[in-house]
């Protein structure tokens, strides 16, 4: 029987039985795994001292099983429950969208330290910084870079020829990038969108989580950017995320 200890984010549970859930985790040093975690369910509405929350980061003690996914938790420490995110759906919302990205883009058992990083100060930023929403913003293209899916910003996707700053910019998720005005009419589908959102959207690639509190962009340019950052994710998964639905752009 091997024990292991990690810090990881509970992304989703799911009842197993009257005491016992399914808990998913992200974990900095295993990625995503399943866990059942005996006795760790809430009842008769009291809360258990065992209870998992979802968006809550813990350190877990779990046993891994080598002929299942579906692993053991036997300890679970909380380190942070971001208070605020319980008490502003808006921010709770917007940090559910961070999880389930986490959940739709990664596998079991590939970790990634660095993903693992972003994700929990991302997850620090949302519950406390003034604009949460460049948060979300900055989290969903710094995914995309680590992951290896980053749209081409820098030039023509197709021809590789830079791209004069006018004032809308043609992006093609299928293409994974931004193409010229000749190349474009290669290409069917794809949406408009302003050269300063296109701009800004590559500076938050290298931007300091740590300094987003210090950040401010114009509402309207992050509305620009969060619509091309859906559209592009839709492409990818070949389906919209539940979140979405309740986070206002």
């Amino acid at each position: 029987m091997s024990i292991f200890r990690t810090e990881a984010v509970a992304l989703g549970r799911t009842d197993y039985s009257d005491s016992s859930q399914i808990i998913t985790f992200y974990t900095r040093d295993y990625g995503k795994i399943h866990t059942l975690a005996k006795g760790f369910k809430r009842t008769s509405g009291r809360y258990s001292s065992k209870a998992v929350d979802l968006l809550t980061y813990y350190q877990i003690l779990f046993i891994k099983k080598t002929h299942t996914s579906l692993h053991t938790l036997t300890e679970a420490v909380l380190q942070d429950n971001y208070p605020m995110l319980r008490t502003d759906l808006d921010r709770y919302y917007m940090a559910s969208c961070a999880a389930e990205l986490v959940n739709e883009f990664t596998g079991e058992n590939d970790p990634s330290e660095q993903l693992f990083d972003v994700f929990v100060n991302t997850l620090t930023g949302i519950a406390r910084d003034t604009d949460a929403m460049i948060s979300l913003l900055a989290f969903e293209i710094k995914m995309l870079k680590i992951l290896g899916y980053l749209p081409e910003w820098g030039c023509c996707v197709n021809c590789k020829n830079s791209i004069p700053q006018i004032s809308g910019v043609y992006f093609n998720a299928r293409e994974g990038g931004i193409l010229c005005r000749r190349c474009q009419v290669k290409f069917k589908n794809g949406i408009v969108v302003p050269a300063g959102a296109i701009s800004i959207a590559g500076r938050f690639v290298d931007i300091n989580l740590q300094r987003l509190e210090r950040v401010r962009i114009q509402s309207s340019i992050c509305v620009e950017i969060e619509k091309m950052l859906r559209y592009y994710i839709n492409s990818l998964l070949n389906k919209g995320l539940n979140s979405w639905k309740y986070i206002k752009i």
